[in-house]
């Protein structure tokens, strides 16, 4: 007879999270598995002295804190077996440094791995033909273009008249046409022109005077804050066959990271200009735009009509499923992939609304670990196979 499990898991991290699916897995599997959320030094303290314990998982978004509970269980229990979920890959050195045994689970990497695989599902491929088209989606880089355009369309038909009423060849109209427009001096003989030539030429330098206006705040604003998308490099927005990702957190970021390791190009979308992820884009070479992902308008900016899927991966289910709405309005059909944690709402959605792909983040987390933990605990599951085999999430950070 297969002896009951005695697995007693304490669970340190975010309410409503990752931490609660995880409870609720172990209870699943005959665990035992107690859960503290937003829990004080005093409070955490208090638990992990308790005895019973056989294991630890800290699960949370915010990596100080994670390293700081992690210190405190260090100390506290250097004999307990410590699974710690880190987004920055960087604090995975010193978290072995403090407790060596320490089981890093990359939640982050996982679930953006997954929802990776649903994009190529649904027809997401690499880019292998030349890159073609511009779409310009910052504002003030628009204005530029726009301006520039007007400009050069103005230089252009000053010149011409240059030509027809003052008999200048071409270099001298172009020089001449850029000094007049730009208000340095008039052509030769033009006080002498036809009427009509003064009229146009006077209509050309107000257009000039007041785009040159536009075109330098636009630059300014441009050069004044962070540059999330250029018109060249690898932060040049794709034109077509690309993944319009809605939500650049931690998950969106490690999405668009997947995606460009495949060579399938990518565009976020992130609603905060100030989100801690956005910072890291430029190093990445992730194009961002800044709005919001239900916005219809933003949406066709960024190319919705031709992309390959739209991938809905905020922190909120309801936000993701009222984008996933949005893009199937406007294009219907459109390949949708959807993260959402809210086992209900999840459900809902699949049976409901028959929106897409559905990727129940929190649901992948929690059978993922606790997996390893029953593994660990030398327990078979509840099938009768043994789960001592190695699980990846140990390697994604």
């Amino acid at each position: 007879m297969t002896e009951p499990v005695t697995t007693h898991v304490l669970i340190l991290g975010d309410a409503g999270g990752f931490g609660e699916a995880l409870a609720r897995r172990l209870r699943q599997l005959g665990a035992e598995a107690t859960m503290e959320a937003g829990a004080s030094d005093s409070l955490a303290t208090s638990r992990l002295t308790e005895p019973v314990w056989t294991a630890l998982a800290i699960l949370t978004h915010d990596d100080a804190l994670a390293l700081r509970l992690t210190l405190l269980a260090a100390q506290l229990r250097p004999d307990l077996p410590l699974w710690v979920s880190v987004f920055d890959r960087t604090i995975v050195h010193q978290l072995h440094e403090i407790a060596p045994s320490v089981n890093v689970v990359g939640t982050a990497d996982l679930v953006a791995r997954e929802l990776a695989d649903e994009c190529e599902r649904l027809g997401a491929r690499p880019d292998t033909a030349p890159r073609t088209g511009v779409r310009i989606v910052d504002d003030a880089l628009r204005l530029m273009v726009g301006t520039g355009a007007a400009l050069l369309l103005t230089l252009a038909v000053q010149t011409v008249t240059s030509i027809v009423a003052l008999h200048q060849t071409l270099v001298n109209a172009v020089y001449f046409s850029t000094r007049s427009l730009a208000t340095v001096a008039d052509s030769p003989g033009a006080s002498a022109a036809p009427t009509w030539f003064k009229l146009t030429s006077t209509l050309t330098t107000v257009i000039s005077v007041v785009m040159v206006a536009i075109f330098t705040a636009a630059l300014v604003r441009r050069l004044s804050r962070p540059r999330l998308s250029t018109l060249l490099g690898p932060r040049r927005v794709p034109w077509r066959r690309h993944v319009l990702l809605v939500g650049f957190g931690q998950i969106g970021f490690r999405l668009a990271q997947a995606l460009q390791a495949r060579g399938i190009p990518v565009v976020a979308l992130e609603r905060r200009d100030d989100a801690p992820c956005v910072r890291l884009a430029r190093r990445a070479g992730i194009p961002v735009a800044i709005g919001r992902g239900d916005d219809r308008e933003i949406l066709e900016l960024l190319g919705l009509r031709r992309c390959a899927v739209v991938a809905a991966v905020t922190s909120d289910d309801l936000a993701n499923v009222s984008i996933g709405l949005a893009a199937d309005d406007l294009r219907p059909g459109v390949p949708l992939v959807l993260r959402l944690g809210d086992g209900d709402v999840a459900a809902e959605t699949e049976s409901l609304l028959h929106l897409g792909r559905i990727c129940d983040a929190h649901a992948l987390i929690a059978r993922t670990l606790a997996d390893e933990l029953i593994a660990a605990a030398g327990h078979p599951d509840p099938a009768g196979r043994d789960v001592r085999e190695p699980s990846a999430s140990d390697a994604s950070a």
